[in-house]
């Protein structure tokens, strides 16, 4: 053989295997739905009954938009991921849980903008994250709030890192690839197999990660008490931070927007876990949490604090982890919403539904499932909880 066609196959060798295993995990990527981005998902969703989470991108302010927009829903549920556990159910008037698209005052001032050019909401529901108004709070990058997901290099070895890490198991890959029709219904990996992601009503589901015994992300909440204890001036959960009144003064200013535009606003600061909140309670002055909670009475607009976990009656148990309430948790906080009259929800819920699912499901993060092919709930955060 002539030493040029020997170096020649030596390098064309390795690019045909490289090329090879890049195609082979584009083909895995796109049998699961990661090539799908948030706009597309969202036009999906709106005609089928699918959940929708990216292994590759967490994008929910683009896709929150758009389904929002495509929805024009009369109630609309805005906040962070503390807001994504309100559930369809009770909601007699058309309603959208755009929970994960306002992650701070910025991203809900996009947010706002881009719903009211489309329609004019009836009412919307905001629920605050201290840390918002903290002087450290820096934007989301760009690139996080971007419609596109790109499948560069890097995403594209990413289920090569998936079967190292466990994320995607041989059994599962071998599903994608040879038996994919007996895939769930769903758009991206973790709706896929996990049962996880966002619903059409905007509900995020966390699949069956709360099924599996100390399989949570905060075992005994430790890793939110590590979190907002953390000292760095970085650290924009932490309640030692000082108060940004000018973040408080674009608050007033979107809830002004949006009573000018004809939609009745309600303001709620959802409630933590109760090791959390004794935590925060002792922390001294000047004191983040503390400080949105006096400025709170002075939005013209109906207002609940509901930071103290015991003002619904919700425990521990009924949380996915420190910061985040489950489906059980939201519907107390719904309840107490809905009991005030002037909260005008009286018509929109279902306050006899709401009442019997929190009976049924009390001490769980979320509610029973009629799937039978779904574990039932487990003391996922090692708390000490009979499930």
């Amino acid at each position: 053989m002539p030493r040029n066609l020997r170096y020649a196959l030596l390098f064309a060798l390795p690019m045909a295997i490289a090329f090879a295993a890049l195609g082979l995990s584009f083909l895995i990527l796109w049998r699961a739905g990661e090539t799908i981005d948030p706009i597309t998902a969202a036009h999906l969703q709106q005609e089928q009954d699918i959940r929708y989470s990216s292994a590759l991108f967490y994008r929910p302010r683009p896709y929150k938009i758009e389904r929002a927009i495509l929805r024009q829903s009369d109630i609309v549920l805005l906040g962070s991921s503390r807001a994504m556990q309100f559930v369809a159910a009770p909601w007699r008037e058309a309603a959208f849980n755009a929970g994960g698209a306002m992650r701070d005052l910025e991203s809900g001032e996009i947010f706002v903008d881009a719903v009211l050019k489309a329609y004019h909401p009836k009412q919307m529901i905001i629920t605050l994250d201290w840390w918002w108004f903290s002087e450290t709070r820096r934007p989301d990058a760009p690139s996080d709030a971007s419609p596109e997901t790109p499948l560069t290099l890097h995403e594209l070895t990413q289920p090569a890192v998936w079967l190292w890490d466990g994320t995607l198991s041989f059994a599962e890959l071998s599903t994608l690839l040879f038996d994919p029709g007996a895939l769930k219904p769903g758009i991206g990996l973790p709706a896929r197999f996990k049962y996880a992601g966002w619903n059409a009503f905007g509900h995020y589901d966390y699949g069956s990660g709360l099924s599996e015994q100390a399989g949570g992300s905060d075992i005994g909440f430790k890793e939110t008490l590590k979190d907002i204890a953390r000292k760095s001036k970085r650290n924009d959960r932490a309640p030692s931070n000082a108060f940004s009144e000018q973040t408080w003064q674009r608050l007033e200013a979107l809830v002004g927007r949006l009573q000018e535009a004809g939609t009745e606003v309600i303001v709620v600061i959802p409630p933590v876990a109760k090791p959390i909140y004794d935590w925060l309670a002792e922390q001294p002055e000047p004191n983040l949490v503390k400080e949105l909670q006096r400025h709170l009475g002075t939005l013209p607009a109906l207002t609940f604090d509901f930071h103290d976990p015991a003002s619904i009656g919700t425990d521990p148990c009924e949380f996915v982890d420190g910061m985040h309430g489950g489906e059980v948790s939201y519907l107390r906080v719904l309840d107490a919403i809905a009991a005030d009259p002037s909260s005008h929800l009286d018509h929109a819920v279902d306050r006899a539904l709401v009442q019997q699912l929190i009976a049924d499901n009390a001490g769980h993060a979320s509610l029973k499932q009629d799937d039978p092919n779904r574990a039932p709930e487990a003391d996922f955060n090692s708390l000490g909880c009979r499930k």
